[in-house]
């Protein structure tokens, strides 16, 4: 991904961007450290162009239907994202911002590889 392309897509440019390859049946982990005290929200994108996914709200917790094999780890001020037993269907971006927008963006693009349903 062209990180040109990418800040030019959002208006609030991500503060870090990285990207992560996956193989059907891992675990990967995002995090998403913070200086801050506030909570953090994680939303998903499956394409750079489509509106984003709440996946995890702060003090709200997880989105009501979330998978249950995505979570959000909460230690020392890094709320991770962890999604167990990645699955083809898994592979987008995920986007966590600090304090309603107002701290770090963290921006990760993931594509998982390998046998699985489309």
């Amino acid at each position: 991904m062209n990180s040109l392309r990418l800040c030019a897509f959002f208006s609030d440019a991500p503060d870090r961007y990285y990207y992560r390859t996956a193989k059907v049946g891992q675990t990967v982990r995002f995090p998403c450290p913070t200086k801050l005290f506030e909570d953090v929200n994680w939303v998903r994108l499956e394409t750079l162009a489509s509106r984003a996914r709440d996946i995890y709200l702060g003090n709200r917790g997880p989105r009501d239907g979330l998978d249950p094999r995505f979570a959000v780890l909460d230690k020392n001020h890094s709320h991770s994202l962890v999604i167990r037993n990645v699955t083809v269907n898994d592979s987008a971006y995920y986007k966590c911002i600090e304090d309603s927008g107002f701290g770090n963006r963290h921006f990760y693009g993931l594509t998982v590889e390998g046998d699985g349903p489309i």
